[in-house]
């Protein structure tokens, strides 16, 4: 035997209780991955109400709510960035750059350069692409094979190194952006 509840959600409700967790949030990417999880939840769990109208509003409320703490955390996201970049603090930017995906990374990445002067901006170009290819280096001779990388061995946090690569690859070639 399978124990079973039945839910009942209306959008009346779910949209108080959504701008409560986004209003009463403390960390907005917690409350964005609750909202997501929810979501989830609400996809998986609703299957029989999927194509009505009913199940259509619930899922729009809970996008749209997704969307506002997405929108918050990019802005978050970014004002660290740009922080961070300024500062030439690699761990910082790798917080940032881990949890996000290349696309959202480099959008935040290209309005934190649109925000920071040309001078500041070739200062950080410089340390980001000097970072990355002394890292390469380094893994390379660590590795003691040709064309192969070590960075256990070199010391050097794969995280670290691949935030880093990222931003030195998108300031190499911003240009194009």
């Amino acid at each position: 035997m399978v124990d079973k509840i039945n839910l009942s959600v209306d959008t009346e409700n779910l949209e108080q209780f959504c701008q409560k967790l986004i209003k009463r949030s403390r960390d907005i990417a917690k409350t964005h991955d609750t909202l997501v999880t929810l979501e989830s939840f609400i996809l998986l769990f609703g299957k029989a109400a999927h194509g009505t109208r009913e199940y259509q509003a619930i899922e729009d409320l809970v996008k749209s709510c997704s969307e506002q703490t997405r929108t918050q955390l990019l802005s978050q996201r970014t004002d660290e960035l740009k922080r961070a970049l300024q500062k030439c603090n690699v761990a910082e930017v790798t917080v940032i750059h881990t949890p996000l995906s290349r696309d959202g990374f480099y959008s935040i990445l290209q309005s934190v350069v649109a925000e920071i002067l040309d001078s500041q901006l070739a200062d950080i170009s410089r340390w980001a692409i000097n970072w990355s290819a002394e890292a390469k280096q380094k893994a390379e001779a660590a590795s003691g094979f040709p064309d192969a990388l070590d960075f256990d061995k070199a010391g050097i946090d794969i995280e670290e190194y691949h935030a880093m690569l990222d931003v030195s690859r998108y300031l190499e070639n911003r240009d194009a952006h």
